[in-house]
């Protein structure tokens, strides 16, 4: 029974509102209204939300409203005011709400982080939906590395649990970087190019190209590859002075690095391959094998002595700018 007064409505519902089929429900339980109340205006003229949302789902003919379990007390009100209008029900779908990373309230000042700020850090948008569908929802086959198609194709909301879950970084980082590696090299070069400091890192020709090779495993979003990248162009200052002093002050390492300077010097093509056989036939000559040898040329290269492969970086600064950095250590008025 319907009864319109002004800008109100009175309805008065005999039935329980959680019995149709149609209006499946994952959290909590509808209470029987049996007399409902509702004013469509606000004393200032504007509609109601609960009004407004109806009318306009009515207007846009909508089938499904799913959306979070923070709504659920708001359903029986709608779902009368879509009877009292006279139009089918849609299917009322309430998900688990997505908590702070602590359990706490998830909020824009407690444990979100924006997809403006994904965005900007280079995260695959297709890796972020497939986090997002895992927050309350599983595979059949417990998969949680999925494609936009492989969503479409698999989700069912008789698999979405009642649990509330909570938002992790970590684990959105991990499935970032699944969805990354499943990306050809160029896909990735091309991403991470909008990231890259040029006048930082000048890489010439392919080197960038091989830079990105080098350092992809490493990565689980496009904007990371800055931080690797920048390993190759390190800045010229006391830091790196002293760890060349380092060098120069132990013979044995002093000679390493110069017997590397001749072969790479010697190298008719600059690749890899080539630059990882002259370290290790370098190794051989003068008896010595990792880090004795490596670290010390990584300290001339790209001051520091750990990073991705020392073949790959220096193929990926050229053979000039390599030879360059070597020379600024072992030649004689080097200081």
């Amino acid at each position: 029974i319907v009864h319109k007064k002004r800008d109100r409505m009175i309805y008065r519902d005999q039935k329980s509102l959680g019995e149709e089929p149609a209006e499946k429900k994952f959290l909590g339980r509808w209470h029987r209204y049996e007399w409902l109340f509702h004013p469509s205006r606000r004393k200032d003229g504007r509609p109601t939300y609960n009004f407004a949302v109806v009318v306009d789902d009515v207007s846009m003919e909508i089938t499904h409203v799913i959306r979070g379990g923070g709504h659920l007390s708001n359903t029986p009100k709608q779902a009368l005011l879509f009877d009292a209008l006279d139009h089918a029900r849609p299917a009322f779908v309430h998900l688990p709400n997505v908590l702070a990373p602590d359990g706490g309230k998830l909020s824009k000042r407690h444990g979100a982080t924006g997809v403006g700020e994904l965005r900007e850090a280079g995260m695959i948008p297709g890796a972020i939906v497939n986090y997002l569908s895992l927050l309350g929802w599983s595979h059949p086959e417990e998969r949680e590395v999925l494609s936009l198609q492989e969503l479409v194709d698999s989700v069912d909301l008789d698999r979405v649990r009642p649990a509330e879950m909570a938002y992790d970084p970590e684990k959105l980082r991990w499935v970032a970087a699944q969805h990354l590696a499943d990306l050809t090299l160029q896909e990735v070069v091309e991403g991470v190019e909008p990231f890259v400091d040029r006048d930082r890192c000048p890489f010439p020709d392919e080197g960038l190209t091989v830079a990105v090779e080098a350092i992809r495993s490493r990565l689980a979003t496009f904007g990371e590859a800055r931080e690797h990248l920048e390993y190759a162009y390190p800045v010229h200052g006391p830091e790196w002075e002293n760890l060349r002093r380092e060098v120069r002050d132990d013979p044995s390492a002093l000679r390493g690095v110069r017997r590397v300077r001749e072969g790479l010097d010697s190298m008719n093509e600059w690749s890899r391959d080539g630059i990882r056989s002259v370290l290790k036939e370098a190794g051989r000559e003068l008896g010595v094998r990792g880090p004795a040898l490596f670290h010390p040329v990584r300290k001339a290269l790209f001051a520091t002595e750990s990073g991705p492969d020392l073949g790959a970086m220096a193929q990926a600064v050229g053979r000039d700018e390599a030879l360059a950095r070597l020379d600024a250590l072992t030649s004689p008025g080097a200081v």
